[in-house]
């Protein structure tokens, strides 16, 4: 019985091969990677909208301008504002983003009646802590997500991300 040796010309077509796909190895672990840390961003930003939220609804009774100014007690204690608290719970996932802004605002009870609903200011633009109870004070965040990758992974440049909790008022 003879033994075939191998062809020196096929170490050729298996470089060939495995090049190919490794590349679309790559791009699909890529893909995956690029698209979990997409929704990694977007969590967070959910995440720090509701408890920004939380935060307002406890703080009824803090000045109107406590949504960019932080508040200090006759007691001496400092409360962190509602825009810089909201950002804190985002973790550095803001870092991500650009153009964050974070907003808190009393909803138009009109709006939601709406089909679809629509989040908007009340009427006047009254600061958010002069929201009755039972009515709504909204916190949103907005930001711009752009991907590292997404030329090879057919994503658009930039994504833009929209975050709004609304939450009842108990003031």
């Amino acid at each position: 019985m003879k033994l075939r040796t191998p062809d020196r010309r096929r170490g050729g077509m298996i470089i060939v091969e495995v090049a190919l796909v490794l590349l679309l190895f790559s791009l699909f672990l890529f893909g995956i990677l690029e698209y979990s840390r997409f929704l990694y961003v977007q969590h967070l930003v959910n995440n720090a909208v509701r408890d920004g939220g939380r935060y307002a609804v406890v703080n009824t009774d803090k000045p109107s301008n406590f949504d960019t100014t932080d508040y200090t007690d006759p007691a001496g204690r400092v409360y962190t504002n509602i825009q810089a608290y909201a950002q804190q719970r985002m973790a550095g996932s803001d870092k991500q983003l650009t153009g964050v802004s974070v907003s808190v605002f009393a909803v138009d009870q009109a709006g939601l009646a709406q089909s679809p609903p629509v989040v908007q200011r009340k009427s006047g633009s009254p600061a958010w802590n002069t929201a009755a109870f039972g009515e709504k004070i909204a916190v949103t965040a907005t930001g711009t997500y752009k991907p590292v990758l997404p030329i090879p992974l057919i994503m658009p440049s930039s994504i833009t991300v929209n975050a709004t909790a609304i939450v009842w008022s108990e003031g």
